[in-house]
């Protein structure tokens, strides 16, 4: 089917004093049925998205290690200092005589 030209659209519907009014007829067709499907297509995707979210937030420790609560080397299991000792047994992380798992390693 031609598409329609402005002529074929539009009607004069009046004439007076040197002003013409026109009518102009539009009509739009649009398929309910593919309206329908893309609805569903984003409603599905957005459900898809949203439990992959919910499901990484319910398991992010699995996903991500560590601790973020210790911020020095006095808990690592890893003698920093190489004195020998490790972590608690190491004065190095008892500077005040009380275990720092927080702090740093530091030689005596």
């Amino acid at each position: 089917m031609a598409d329609a030209t402005l002529s074929d659209i539009v009607e004069e519907v009046a004439a007076e004093d040197g002003v013409r009014k026109v009518q102009v007829e539009i009509i739009h067709k649009h398929e309910e049925r593919s309206s329908a499907n893309t609805w569903a297509i984003a409603i599905g995707v957005v459900l898809i998205l949203g439990i992959g979210l919910f499901y990484i937030a319910e398991n992010s420790d699995g996903l991500l290690s560590g601790d973020d609560s210790i911020v020095g080397n006095c808990a690592d299991n890893v003698d920093n200092d190489n004195d020998g000792l490790k972590d608690a047994q190491d004065p190095g992380c008892r500077p005040n005589g009380q275990y720092d798992e927080e702090g740093f390693e530091h030689t005596q």
